[in-house]
């Protein structure tokens, strides 16, 4: 019995320090993991949308570049010339949400595409008036991978993906 409490240890020990060695094999070096976030970043997110955005002190920037995947609940356009979408995220990006999108926005995020209709309010003019795109024709019910910064809106207390970089669809419409 002893013998083969023995080996079993053996084994045991032998394969978590295998593990171990494949884990520190694959990990990225010093600074190669952050070149790689940081290409991510660029190749994702075009962060020159920022000059673009009314009243963007408001914004808390929680993430320079996310990816989400979900479906459009409602689409409402605002004064400001954005997009105001409710976005039901799929399962795994719940995290994102905090209460004010539970309470206030029918536990969706919220997307906001910039700059995408006409500007009814006479100090968010100029931020959109050089504005030439993405322009998005998101539609409710469609699924979307969407990119975009992850912010926290301090004036209304909800998380937001505000700009947002990209919409593309991802399945069919439901009902």
């Amino acid at each position: 019995m002893k013998k083969l409490l023995a080996m079993a240890l053996i084994l045991f020990v032998g394969a978590c320090s295998f593990f171990l060695a494949h884990r520190f094999l694959q990990s990225p070096g010093p600074g190669q993991g952050d070149q790689e976030s940081s290409q991510t970043t660029d190749a994702h997110c075009d962060q020159s949308l920022w000059q673009y955005v009314y009243n963007p002190s408001r914004l808390q920037v929680l993430n320079p570049c996310i990816s989400v995947t979900g479906a459009v609940e409602e689409i409402r356009k605002e004064a400001d010339g954005d997009v105001h979408i409710l976005f039901r995220l799929d399962r795994q990006f719940t995290a994102l949400l905090n209460e004010k999108n539970m309470s206030q926005q029918q536990g969706d995020l919220v997307l906001e595409p910039i700059c995408q209709g006409k500007v009814r309010q006479a100090d968010a003019a100029e931020p959109c008036s050089q504005y030439n795109g993405p322009y998005f024709q998101p539609m409710v019910g469609q699924r979307y991978l969407v990119w975009g910064t992850y912010v926290h809106d301090a004036d209304h207390g909800w998380n937001e993906l505000h700009p947002v970089t990209s919409m593309q669809p991802t399945e069919t419409i439901f009902e």
